[in-house]
């Protein structure tokens, strides 16, 4: 039987995008993940509780930055349109639609913070890195690599989430990046090569960059807070009072009629209540200077 998908509106996809963005960045940025940061919160490093952890920011940022796709060809959920198709990685990712929202802000107006933070990161992860001296052990292969950062940290999350039976697409990556290096391997060179990958991408690189990483993905979160509370503030209404404890909702859009979407959307205004589960922090630039 096929299953209709259904309709929603701008504003629904809007609330939709936010809330699943601030839930994967939640998982992302946390004290279960880094080390509290202490009294100094400005020219400071994050650092990985233990190398598992790292290992799991590794897994949770390779979702956070895949393409949001259909099953078996149907549609996109929610309605939600497909990237244009180019040269952008980037637009393959959830920050694509981060950025539609910026373009076009249907809940708020607060955008220009959100706005500029979507298109840093999104600029940091086009940009090439220079590895010097990469060694592929298991072929033999030493090259200085000129790699888009997005790729390392692609490769390196599928390889700590899947076994090689499921790395076929990796395999082919890393391929095509050492020809554009002018390298040239076979597909089982390919294979041999993914520990190295993994020792390289992870270990050295996301390692090194995953305080970077944070401080964007944190600042991101801070700005749809920046964006939503206004909002929030103008829409909460009172209901009752139970022993002392306010009860309380929000206005509903009259757009917002999908269930599921209302249910973004209130959860999007009632987290502006709470503090996020971080504070903000910057990255010392001693720590940007490489790769």
């Amino acid at each position: 039987m096929a299953i209709k998908a259904g309709t929603f509106s701008e504003i629904e996809q809007e609330a939709i995008v936010l809330s699943a963005v601030i839930t994967m960045v939640d998982d992302l940025v946390n004290h279960a993940i880094f080390c509290p940061l202490g009294e100094k919160r400005t020219d400071t490093n994050l650092l990985p509780q233990t190398a598992g952890t790292l290992r799991q920011f590794g897994t949770f940022l390779r979702d956070f930055l895949s393409p949001v796709t259909g099953k078996g060809g149907s549609p996109l959920p929610f309605g939600l349109p497909k990237p244009p198709s180019g040269d952008s990685k980037v637009d393959h990712t959830t920050l694509y639609y981060l950025r539609r929202i910026c373009e076009k802000p249907l809940i708020g107006t607060k955008i220009d913070h959100l706005s500029r933070i979507v298109q840093e990161f999104s600029d940091w992860l086009e940009a090439y890195a220079l590895v010097e001296e990469v060694w592929f052990g298991s072929i033999d292969v030493k090259v200085d690599l000129r790699i888009k950062r997005i790729d390392f940290i692609r490769m390196s999350g599928d390889i700590g989430k899947h076994n090689f039976l499921r790395l076929g697409g990796q395999a082919n990556s890393l391929r095509r990046i050492l020809a554009d290096n002018q390298v040239e391997i076979d597909e089982s060179d390919a294979y041999l090569a993914l520990p190295d990958c993994w020792d390289w991408f992870h270990t050295h690189l996301l390692a090194y960059h995953a305080s970077t990483i944070a401080e964007f993905l944190n600042n991101i979160r801070y700005a749809i807070r920046l964006y939503i509370t206004p909002v929030a503030a103008e829409r909460y209404r009172v209901t009752g009072n139970v022993d002392g404890l306010e009860m309380f909702t929000f206005e509903r859009p009259d757009e917002i009629v999908n269930k599921f979407a209302w249910n973004q959307f209130f959860e999007l205004m009632q987290g502006s209540l709470r503090q996020p589960n971080f504070p903000p922090f910057s990255v010392a630039q001693t720590m940007k200077m490489r790769f």
